[in-house]
């Protein structure tokens, strides 16, 4: 057999899809390769701010120095069980800081610490 007749043939002794793969690749069909993507052009795709990515921890690739994404992957991740529990710790911290703050303030309100003046106008704090 020569080398073309052991690939047809492999390609047919293989599972249907991946059949199918190989007969396009054969057929001289090849997929198109995907972009990747800057982290603002992901952002702007899927409609979150670029900052929700980032706490989101998309899987990406390093290419040249500069992080890009691809968009298939992406959308795996975000079906993804690690993408779930990720999810839930965030929104675990978020209640976590929201009760925090109903506890220090009564009404949940976070308040800058501000200086009180005393009469004198200097800004040491009033003795009592």
């Amino acid at each position: 057999m020569t080398g073309l007749e052991d690939l047809i043939a492999a390609a047919m002794a293989a599972p249907p899809e991946r059949r199918e793969e190989a007969l396009r690749l054969l057929q001289g069909q090849l997929p198109k390769p995907e972009a990747y993507l800057t982290l603002s052009e992901l952002a702007r795709r899927l409609g979150v701010c670029r900052g929700t990515l980032r706490r989101w921890r998309v899987p990406g690739h390093d290419l040249g120095g500069y992080r890009r994404y691809r968009l298939t992957e992406v959308e795996a991740y975000f079906r993804s069980d690690a993408f779930q529990r990720r999810q839930a710790a965030l929104r675990a911290e978020g209640r976590d800081a929201r009760a925090l703050a109903r506890f220090q303030f009564g009404d949940g309100l976070s308040r800058p610490v501000r200086r009180q003046l005393n009469p004198a106008g200097s800004k040491q704090a009033n003795a009592v």
